[in-house]
């Protein structure tokens, strides 16, 4: 029995266990097939939804390319329907061209059987004056009682006398055409050649404009108590006027020179910095000592405009010093230049040598600011030219200009006829002014007339006359009674509107130098 049960046992515990196994093994079996049937949908859906993507881009892709060709069909039947119109159009300009040519066929016959109509009648004509001439001859032989040949020399005769008097009359008719058309062309070719040339009125006269960097540098150049401003009226002779114009000065003075000295040492100045009484002297000074080389600078800027590049040193010079003088108001450098440009531009259009009228354009003033020169200004200026080695060329053109010479060259008249353009253009000459500075010079000459004065400066438009004495040769005393004479003298001498204020100064400065 006992050992039944022990058999029994160990076969209920396997069967158990084995139960055990198949129930985890069946489990075990669905979740596989669960798991299994899943993922079969699970692929199943992904493959049914890439085909439904596939199946849209297709469906697009289709869409897309039917457009393309619905573009393309459509592109096609414009280019189609645009050639057509072309052909339509080359069509019928073809059809008119063959309707024109055919009138022009028609036009042409019709002028054809016209001119066998006149040339029937023509030879008409001429066998009936053939016979007319015969008639006439037979009868003019019969009344006159002539030979053919006695008749024919008389009617020669008379014939050559018309043709004459016709020739004679066409002539002069030619002639008075060429004079009229010769003088419109010349009329033309000044106009022309003066619109051509960029003319300027000088805006500065007596006065002249200085641009500075602000307006602090203004109250330095008045400097303290107004001493700077004083010592720069001082040693130029100009007039310095400071109004509420924002960063500029105003330079007063009917002498040019005076105003390009006190213009270059006021921009010296300012670049400097060093602003004082003694360093404006010091600067005026040197800028009196070189200006003749501003000058030349001047005179070789301007012959470089002209395209002249080869002016001896002292031409140059002569040619600078022009634009700090004037004649009758009009400014001599501006006018030469002028007058330069119209001639070459001339010269230019009538065959002349340009650079032969520029040259004496430019230089034909040179003797009327040369000083030792006393001659006519022309005159002087040939003299000139030919000493400083210009070409004979230049030299007798600017000799022609003179009145008197008769046998005047093609570009002499060039040059005259360029001179007289710029003289007599409107706002050229300025009279007044003229006689301005002419009354202003007289004034400075009559106080410079007496003893013991460095120098004289005409300031405020004449209204002031501004006398610098030698401190060693006049005293307090000798200031007060020189005042009164150069008043007198100007009272007796000249002509003015107004009164005129006479300042005597009479400075003297101690200088010494600590080491």
């Amino acid at each position: 029995m006992q050992d039944l049960e022990l058999l029994i046992v160990p076969l209920l515990v396997g069967g158990a266990l084995g139960l055990a196994a198949l129930g985890l093994g069946a489990y075990r079996a669905r979740r596989t097939v669960a798991e299994a049937r899943d993922d079969a949908a699970r692929t199943l859906s992904e493959a049914e939804q890439e085909g439904e993507n596939r199946r849209k881009e297709m469906l697009v892709s289709g869409q897309e390319k039917a457009l393309q060709l619905d573009e393309e069909y459509d592109r096609r039947d414009r280019e189609l329907e645009e050639r057509e119109g072309r052909i339509e159009k080359r069509t019928s300009e073809v059809e008119r061209e063959a309707s024109e040519q055919g009138r022009r066929r028609k036009e042409l016959a019709r002028k054809e059987a016209a001119a066998e109509g006149h040339e029937l009648a023509t030879r008409e004509a001429q066998e009936q004056a053939r016979t007319l001439q015969r008639q006439a001859r037979e009868t003019l032989e019969h009344i006159a009682g002539l030979s053919v040949e006695e008749a024919r020399a008389q009617l020669i005769a008379e014939i050559e006398a018309q043709a004459r008097q016709e020739g004679e009359r066409v002539a002069r008719k030619i002639e008075d055409e060429a004079q009229e058309n010769a003088e419109r062309r010349a009329a033309n070719l000044l106009i022309q050649a003066s619109q051509r040339v960029n003319i300027r009125d000088a805006a500065e006269s007596t006065v002249s404009f200085i641009e500075l960097p602000s307006d602090e540098m203004k109250g330095r150049i008045i400097g303290k108590e107004g001493r700077n401003i004083r010592s720069l009226e001082m040693a130029t002779g100009i007039d310095l006027v400071v109004d509420d114009t924002p960063r500029s000065i105003l330079i007063s003075s009917f002498d040019p020179i005076r105003r390009e000295v006190a213009r270059v040492s006021i921009d010296r100045l300012v670049e400097d910095g060093r602003i004082h009484p003694a360093r404006i002297e010091e600067v005026v000074e040197t800028v009196r000592a070189e200006i003749d080389d501003l000058v030349e600078e001047r005179g070789v800027e301007a012959a470089l405009g002209l395209g002249i590049s080869d002016l001896h040193p002292k031409v140059a010079r002569l040619v600078g010093r022009m634009r700090y003088h004037t004649n009758h108001g009009h400014n001599l450098q501006q006018h030469c230049l002028e007058t330069a440009m119209i001639a070459g531009f001339m010269a230019d259009e009538t065959g002349a040598r340009s650079d032969v009228v520029r040259r004496a354009g430019l230089l034909h003033e040179v003797g009327r600011i040369d000083d030792s020169s006393t001659d006519h200004p022309i005159l002087s200026s040939a003299e000139l030219c030919a000493k400083y080695g210009e070409s004979d060329d230049v030299v007798q053109t600017i000799r022609h200009l003179h009145q008197d010479e008769k046998n005047k060259s093609l570009e002499a008249l060039l040059v005259a006829a360029a001179n007289r353009l710029s003289d007599q253009r409107p706002g050229a000459r300025k009279e007044n002014l003229a006689v301005f500075v002419e009354r202003l010079r007289r004034l400075e000459g009559i106080a410079k007339r007496f003893d013991g004065i460095n120098e004289a400066y005409a300031i405020k438009a004449g209204k002031e006359i501004r006398v610098i004495v030698d401190t060693t040769k006049a005293t307090d005393k000798n200031a007060h009674e020189l005042a009164k004479q150069i008043a007198r003298a100007v009272e007796k001498e000249l002509n003015y509107p107004g009164q005129i204020k006479v300042n005597v100064v009479r400075t003297t400065r101690a200088v010494r130098y600590a080491v």
